[in-house]
């Protein structure tokens, strides 16, 4: 089941969640926090793809890998409880 009040949330991100969605990220895992804002917000794919890229290209200073972007975003969201 997907979180949805802060409680549920803090209980989700602290029983796993986190460690969880660290795995899921790769390259990105030091960015996780800002992922799980995008997936408690209900963000949809595309936006977790933009977010993914910005990551890449500002924090990361690599070049861009849209496809390797979407792929990373279609595991997340695989992976999050309760999404399509």
């Amino acid at each position: 089941m997907r979180p949805r009040s802060a409680n549920e949330w803090r209980d989700f991100w602290r029983d796993g969640g986190e460690r969880e969605l660290h795995a899921q990220l790769d390259e990105f895992a030091p960015y996780s926090v800002r992922i799980a804002t995008l997936l408690g917000s209900g963000a949809p794919e595309r936006a977790l793809v933009g977010e993914l890229g910005r990551i890449r290209e500002h924090e990361l200073a690599a070049p861009a890998d849209p496809l390797r972007d979407a792929e990373v975003a279609r595991r997340i969201r695989a992976w999050f409880p309760g999404t399509p």
